[in-house]
Parts: structure tokens; C-alpha cells; sequence
């Protein structure tokens, strides 16, 4: 393959994996192992993992890192735990470490780690390869506070993202982090996806903790939103923060 094509293959592949590019798909697309070589030399290519490289430019995006990291894992790979969770809108900080669900046998790296679970089931958020969210739920679930569980729980329904029902079904005997998703199931709390920030959230535990009716936060009311409502009392609280 002549420099030109090969160069306009390989930016091509790289634009649909937000800047990264594996030596494999290089070689599977017809480019050669010397070019490849001829690329890491003159700086069009660089090196994040082994046989993984960022195109054009050292730095990757936070969604090019990501794809990165899943082109190092293999094919099928796909974003798992508490990298899943974080990706999908369940958490709000991201992991330190990139979680991620493979078959074949790559091993984890220093920021990346790598679990070979015998099914990976799979779908598509923001362009990147993600797991089943109550798979994704189990696996994170030996390493999240019991709170945190609970909101990711809530959150989850809230936003038809997973089914009670179905989280539950997920859960089989001796499965790891199962006795922790069993009992954030057994203490749900609707309440928590719809409070807006950590103040709020900390009201309604503060409620649910002193056997205080649990308040619905943020349900609109005529022209306004207050933070916290009960409706038998017809009380409404305004939180600041």
C-alpha cells in the first residue's frame, strides 16, 4: 500500500475511535509492520499500551483514552463496573482506574483493569462499548458504599436504564458483590435519583435515619420546584446549596 492511502486508511479508522488505533487494525487493513515502524519513529504514531497507539497527536481525548484502553483489551471488549456506571451517568466521579470486561487474555496495566468474566453482554453508549448495566452494577458493587449503591440503584430505575426485577434476577447464588446489591435492593430508596446534589441527598438520609417521612424532592409545584415537599403535611422546604 502506497504512504498516501496507507496515511488516509489509518486517519480514517482513527476518526471512529476518537484518535486511537491498534497495530492490529493496521496490519488487518493492509498496512505494513515496516510503516507501522516508519509511523512510531517519525511521530505519527504514539504509543499508549502495547500494539495501541494515539494518531497524529500524543494526547487523546478522555473518550479516545477510553477507546484506548478497550482496543488493548481485545475484540469484544467493553467498558465494565465502576468504569460502566461512571460512563452511563450513575456516578458522578470518575474511577482512577479504567474498568473493563474482556474475553481472551489481556492482562490488566498500571490504570487499567481487565476482568475476563465467561459473558460479556454488550451494548453502545456515547460512541464506546459498555456491559449490561446489572453486570456492571455486581461487579462495582464489593467496592461502592452501601449509600452510593442505593443511588445508583435509584438513578438506574429513574431513568428506565434497569428494571428492580431485573437487577434482582442478575443476582445468583454466590455470585461476588451479590449479597451487597441484594441488600441495597432490600433498603430502596426511589426518593434519592430525583435529589440534585449531595446536600439533598444527605436531607433525605437524614430523614429516612431519624423515621422522618420521606420528602419527594424536586417535584414541581404550580410554578415552582421546591427542593423537598410532603405532601400530607403540605410542607415545603427550600434547601440552600
Amino acid at each position: 500500500m502506497g504512504t498516501r492511502l496507507a496515511v488516509k486508511v489509518a486517519s480514517g479508522l482513527a476518526a471512529k475511535q476518537f484518535g486511537a488505533i491498534a497495530r492490529r487494525q493496521l496490519i488487518a487493513e493492509g498496512i505494513s509492520a515496516a510503516q507501522v515502524r516508519s509511523w512510531l519513529r517519525s511521530g505519527r504514531l504514539h504509543r499508549i499500551y502495547p500494539g495501541v497507539y494515539a494518531w497524529g497527536r500524543a494526547e487523546l481525548s478522555l473518550e479516545g483514552q477510553l477507546a484506548a484502553a478497550l482496543l488493548y483489551s481485545g475484540k469484544g471488549a467493553a467498558l465494565g463496573s465502576l468504569s460502566m456506571l461512571w460512563w452511563r451517568g450513575m456516578l458522578g466521579r470518575q474511577p482512577q482506574v479504567v474498568h473493563i470486561d474482556a474475553p481472551g487474555r489481556a492482562a490488566s496495566l498500571p490504570g487499567l483493569e481487565i476482568r475476563h468474566p465467561v459473558a460479556i453482554h454488550r451494548t453502545e453508549h456515547r460512541g464506546l462499548p459498555i456491559v449490561a448495566f446489572p453486570d456492571a452494577l455486581i461487579a462495582a458493587a464489593t467496592t461502592l458504599p452501601h449509600n452510593t449503591l442505593r443511588l445508583v440503584i435509584a438513578r438506574a430505575e429513574f431513568q428506565r436504564i434497569a428494571t428492580l426485577s431485573a437487577i434482582e434476577a442478575a443476582v445468583r447464588p454466590g455470585r461476588r458483590g451479590g449479597l451487597a446489591v441484594r441488600t441495597a435492593l432490600a433498603a430502596h430508596l426511589p426518593q434519592l435519583a430525583r435529589c440534585e446534589n449531595r446536600l439533598e441527598r444527605a436531607f433525605v438520609l437524614l430523614c429516612e435515619s431519624g423515621g422522618v417521612e420521606i420528602p419527594e424532592p424536586n417535584v414541581r409545584n404550580g410554578r415552582y420546584r421546591p427542593d423537598m415537599t410532603w405532601e400530607r403535611q403540605r410542607l415545603i422546604v427550600e434547601l440552600d446549596g
